[in-house]
């Protein structure tokens, strides 16, 4: 039996410490989580018939990626699942103060008028376009050299700050977006890609009571494995295992730690043993968020809501990044006769609007809604989050980064990294990297040290224990740290 201590209670921390309850039962797990509540930004809060979502609101399902619906199948949850509307397919961008439709398909973009005459016809013009360079290209770089500088500015920078927060002109493409790179490496071209593209589109799926439903029932499995207000102060190697030492005063030994934090929050509690690594962890920067979201009656918006929502591109003069249109979405999300708008501020564009104290973040919130939606009435009730290092971006050298940090996690046998700080902010991302980072560590001589030779019968005997681990680990898409 070896004990494994995971530090961090967001979901890929949760999962972790489930996956390795699962893979090997005999082991002794404890997850630390520094606050009072687990789950991270994955929070629902449910008021009155709204369903209010703190952080993630949905999973991008696709085919290549199993790992979030199997998960919600895995917890018996499969009977909660909804299918966004139809109306999702629908998404706006603000721009010279009119809401106007985003394309969604090479054809209607012949019919938006998001972009110029002129700008449409240069994004017509991206099949011809020659492949580039993308190594150590910026977004916004990338997205001009393909699609022209209109779109670039217009479409993909309001996007990238809507789904992280970030400035498109910092973010490496290649990190941030790999899939966008490897489909003009494979096919010439993003729209050629997507025409020959065999597998079905992505859906959006949600749960009816929330995605805090999985962290919901990830706890109740772990029981008494997790620790909540248990703050990790520092690490130290011993030549058996590790001592963590925690704020309360407690010392832990441990065979093996993961750290399922954000890079930046495990530097200070490993910089004892190794400062290099912890210097390298505390450069990975982050934007702060704020996330107000307000309760209308039908009747009080001068529109119906029949979309998803809209971004705000740059230079709008708005502190708002986008508004999702919650119960146009996902009908179960606000009571009949009621809209429920959940709108992201500040980012990078503007990181000291996540420091804001709630009166002030409404205020900018209304007035932003007036600005762009015609909605005066007073919301019937609000619900604001400050989430002031939310989100790691992925600026130049982030690749070079995560190398040089797992690099170093060679010299440390049975520490593990592993979250949206290293290969994606998505909900799958922070999944698929708690289920790597466990599947390695089962698999890890750290927990199954050499046997003298008269044991060898009971080395035997624990292989097939190792087998789930070893499954699990997709050498395909996990990253190997143990080689």
């Amino acid at each position: 039996m070896a004990r494994i201590v995971v530090i961090g209670g967001g979901i890929t921390g949760l999962i972790a410490a489930h996956r390795l309850r699962a893979g090997w039962p005999r082991h002794e797990v404890t997850l630390l989580e520094a606050e009072a509540r687990c789950g991270g930004h994955v929070h629902t809060v449910h008021d009155d018939g709204f369903v209010v979502e703190a952080g993630p609101n949905a999973i991008v399902a696709r085919a290549s990626e199993s790992e979030p619906i199997a998960l919600v199948h895995e917890l018996g949850l499969e009977s909660a699942e909804i299918a966004a509307s139809r109306a999702a397919h629908r998404r706006f961008v603000w721009r010279r103060g009119r809401l106007r439709a985003i394309p969604s398909s090479p054809l209607s973009l012949l019919a938006t008028d998001a972009l110029s005459l002129a700008g449409r016809l240069r994004v017509a013009a991206e099949p011809f376009v020659r492949r580039g360079n993308s190594a150590g290209e910026s977004v916004h770089a990338f997205a001009a050299r393909r699609f022209g500088g209109e779109a670039a500015d217009t479409l993909a920078d309001a996007a990238v700050a809507g789904l992280s927060g970030g400035d498109s002109r910092e973010l490496e493409v290649a990190a941030a977006f790999p899939a966008l790179v490897e489909m003009e490496r494979e096919h010439g071209s993003l729209v050629r890609a997507l025409l020959a593209r065999r597998s079905p589109p992505p859906r959006l799926v949600s749960l009816a009571p929330g995605m805090g439903a999985i962290v919901d029932s990830l706890l109740r499995r772990l029981g008494r494995t997790v620790r909540t207000n248990a703050r990790v102060l520092r690490l130290a190697r011993e030549a058996q295992g590790w001592q963590v030492f925690l704020e309360s005063g407690e010392r832990m030994e441990a065979d093996a730690v993961v750290f399922a934090t954000a890079a930046e929050q495990a530097a200070a509690p490993l910089a004892a043993f190794d400062a290099e690594l912890a210097s390298n962890l505390s450069a990975f920067p982050r934007a702060g968020l704020a996330v107000v979201a307000l309760a209308f009656r039908s009747r009080d918006l001068p529109r119906p809501l029949d979309g998803y929502g809209f971004l705000v591109g740059r230079g709008e003069n708005l502190d708002t990044l986008g508004v999702v249109w919650e119960s146009s979405l996902f009908a179960q999300r606000a009571p009949a006769g009621h809209v429920l708008l959940r709108m992201m501020l500040g980012g990078a564009r503007r990181p000291q609007l996540a420091e804001l104290a709630a009166p002030e973040l409404l205020e900018r919130a209304r007035r932003d809604l007036a600005t762009t939606m015609g909605i005066a009435a007073e919301p019937l009730r609000h619900w604001i989050w400050n989430w002031p290092r939310a989100i790691t971006q992925y600026t130049r050298g982030h690749l070079d980064r995560v190398a040089r940090a797992r690099a170093r996690l060679l010299r440390h046998p049975g520490l593990e990294l592993c979250g949206t700080s290293y290969d994606g902010i998505s909900f799958t991302t922070a999944i698929h990297s708690a289920e790597c980072a466990a599947a390695r560590l089962l698999a890890s001589p750290a927990l199954h040290p050499p046997r003298r030779a008269p044991r060898a019968a009971n080395g035997a005997a624990a292989l097939p224990r190792l087998v789930p681990a070893l499954a699990l680990l997709k050498t395909d898409r996990c990253v190997d740290t143990s080689s």
